[in-house]
């Protein structure tokens, strides 16, 4: 089943966004985490991830998360709007790893966790993609479930991968983070089978999951091609040179493999930011803002500065758009917009547009 007008309308804006390597053009996300939306009418299903019980309840958790994106849908048709709806599995970074190594997997109110599984360098020969690992078999029933139960109204994506990197250190642990300078040889090897681990779950999981209008969707946006989203968080931990000796490359060969990608990462990494973009078809990089960190909107021109062409996606208020439209206006940016109301937001968007080469 093809999409809906209005996603069709709004993929249509991405691709003319991606067509411009011109600064100026400004795309604006409203979506249900940066707008406040009471859900408690839907009578939802809303329990928190470790009450699921995922052998029996995958599908549901799916049909959860599909009600809220139609309501969402519904309370917005009116709005302006670049957010492009998504249903993923969204079981939490502990299955990001657990699909290789199938150690068990704790849930807790919205995320999970695992325990590293690398303790001696022999264990890396016991590392080896299985698709009939528990972890891959249940993302593939949800994924298939996402698919059957699109009536065009979103788009589903394949998996929020792990970057090498952050694949690595799920692995190994924090141990990882000496052993770049204690054991370099093992660690290549590491980031080696951690990227082919995260090629061969993306293929699997493609075979399920179709293209959208011809292309692929993370961060609730659009990417020409086949394109996965990958996280980089364990980067920013890092100097810039140690990302560029054993992370770089890594997360290259699997865009390489694949095709391109969006990076996500924080604002606690602005130090290496320089680096992660500095890949290889990357579609957009979103750096995201986090308590206690430096806003990335307010090091918004330094960020454009590092690659002016490549898109920047971030989190930023309505005030912020008002006060930094000219800094924003210098780059080719993605705003996921904190507001308050729609009326708010119908303002804010209308005023973003006047500014937007899109």
């Amino acid at each position: 089943m093809g999409l809906q007008s209005f996603l069709e309308e709004r993929i249509q804006r991405y691709r003319a966004f991606y067509a411009d390597k011109e600064p100026g053009s400004i795309l604006v996300q409203i979506s249900p985490y940066t707008l406040n939306i009471d859900y408690s009418h839907l009578d939802l299903n809303d329990k928190p991830l470790y009450m699921w019980d995922i052998e029996s309840e995958a599908e549901a958790i799916i049909d959860n998360q599909i009600r809220k994106v139609r309501y969402f849908n519904e309370y917005t048709k009116d709005l302006d709007n670049d957010y492009i709806p998504i249903v993923t599995s969204g079981l939490g970074v502990g299955v990001n790893s657990s699909f290789l190594v199938g150690n068990e997997v704790r849930f807790g109110i919205d995320t999970s966790w695992t325990q590293p599984a690398v303790f001696e360098w022999d264990d890396l020969d016991k590392l080896s993609f299985d698709k009939d690992n528990y972890w891959v078999r249940i993302l593939k029933r949800m994924a298939k479930h996402s698919v059957n139960m699109c009536d065009g109204e979103y788009a589903v994506i394949t998996f929020s991968h792990f970057a090498p990197s952050d694949m690595a250190n799920a692995l190994r642990g924090n141990q990882l983070f000496y052993d770049f300078y204690d054991y370099p040889e093992q660690v290549h090897k590491l980031m080696d089978i951690s990227a082919d681990a995260v090629i061969a779950l993306e293929r699997e999981l493609k075979t399920i999951v179709p293209d959208v209008m011809g292309g692929s969707v993370a961060a609730y946006a659009w990417m020409p091609g086949h394109a996965l989203y990958m996280s980089e968080d364990a980067a920013d931990l890092c100097a810039p040179e140690i990302y560029r000796k054993y992370c770089r490359s890594y997360t290259q060969k699997v865009i390489d493999a694949i095709g391109g990608a969006h990076i996500h990462h924080h604002g606690k990494g602005m130090h290496v930011h320089s680096e992660i973009a500095k890949l290889r078809n990357l579609h957009f990089v979103e750096i995201s803002w986090d308590p206690n960190c430096p806003r990335p909107i307010d090091n918004l021109k330094k960020l454009i500065d590092m690659n002016p062409e490549l898109p920047i996606m971030t989190r930023c208020t309505v005030e912020d758009v008002y006060e930094k439209i000219d800094v924003i206006k210098k780059g080719r940016v993605m705003l996921m917009l904190i507001v308050e109301n729609l009326d708010e937001a119908r303002e804010a968007v209308a005023f973003i547009r006047k500014h937007s080469r899109v």
